[in-house]
C-alpha cells in the first residue's frame, strides 16, 4: 500500500456492491436511519462511543464523516439494503498505517438485522477492498473483551487471535481489555 494508492482510493470512496447490499458514503439524508440504530443502548455496548441522544448528535456524526470523505481520509461506508434503500450500519477503516501496509477495520450493525448475514456480506466486501485494491499486507481488529459475538465473527472470517492489552482503554468509566485479531494477505488468499 503506498500513499498514492491510498489517496486515489479514498479521494473518491468507491461504492462496494454485494448480493443484498450497497456500501456507500453516508449522506445527510441518512440521519433517521443512522439514528434509529445509533440511539439504541445495546449497539455501542462494546464500543467506544455512547448511544446518540438525538438527531442533532447523529447529524454531527454524518457531518464528521462527510468532512473525512471530502479530505480523502479513510472512513466508513454506510451499509444500505438494496431492496429498501435503508441504512442498517457501517463498515470501514478505523485506521490505516501506510508505511507498514496495514489497517484496522470497524463495523456496527442495527440489532434489527443481527443474525441475517448482512455484516458478513459487508465485511467481506471491505476485506476484499483492503487486500486487493489497497494492497494491505495486514488487516487488524481490536475488540473489547467480553464482546463474544464480535470475537466469533473475527474467527469466522479467518482472523487469528494475537493477544490482549490488559486495561488498555478507559471506556465509559472503566478500564477495558482489548483483544487483538489479525489477518495477513497470504492468509486471506488461502481462505
Amino acid at each position: 500500500m503506498d500513499d498514492l494508492l491510498y489517496r486515489r482510493f479514498f479521494s473518491d470512496l468507491p461504492e462496494l456492491s454485494t448480493e443484498r447490499l450497497l456500501l456507500r458514503k453516508l449522506r445527510n439524508g441518512d440521519v433517521y436511519d443512522v439514528n434509529e440504530y445509533a440511539s439504541r443502548e445495546e449497539v455501542p455496548r462494546h464500543l467506544l462511543w455512547t448511544p446518540h441522544l438525538n438527531l442533532r448528535e447523529t447529524q454531527g456524526y454524518l457531518e464528521f464523516l462527510q468532512k473525512r470523505y471530502r479530505k480523502g481520509l479513510h472512513s466508513d461506508w454506510g451499509i444500505q439494503l438494496r431492496d429498501s434503500g435503508k441504512i442498517i450500519g457501517t463498515c470501514g477503516f478505523a485506521s490505516v498505517d501506510i508505511p507498514n501496509e496495514s489497517c484496522e477495520l470497524g463495523y456496527v450493525l442495527s440489532p434489527l438485522y443481527w443474525g441475517k448475514g448482512y455484516m458478513d456480506e459487508a465485511f467481506e466486501a471491505v476485506l476484499e477492498a483492503a487486500f486487493l485494491r489497497l494492497k494491505a499486507h495486514r488487516v487488524a481488529l481490536r475488540i473489547l473483551e467480553g464482546n463474544e459475538p464480535s470475537e466469533q465473527f473475527a474467527l469466522r472470517h479467518g482472523f487469528r487471535f494475537e493477544g490482549k492489552s490488559v486495561d488498555a482503554l478507559y471506556v465509559k468509566g472503566a478500564y477495558r481489555t482489548v483483544c487483538h485479531y489479525a489477518l495477513l494477505s497470504e492468509e486471506y488468499t488461502r481462505r
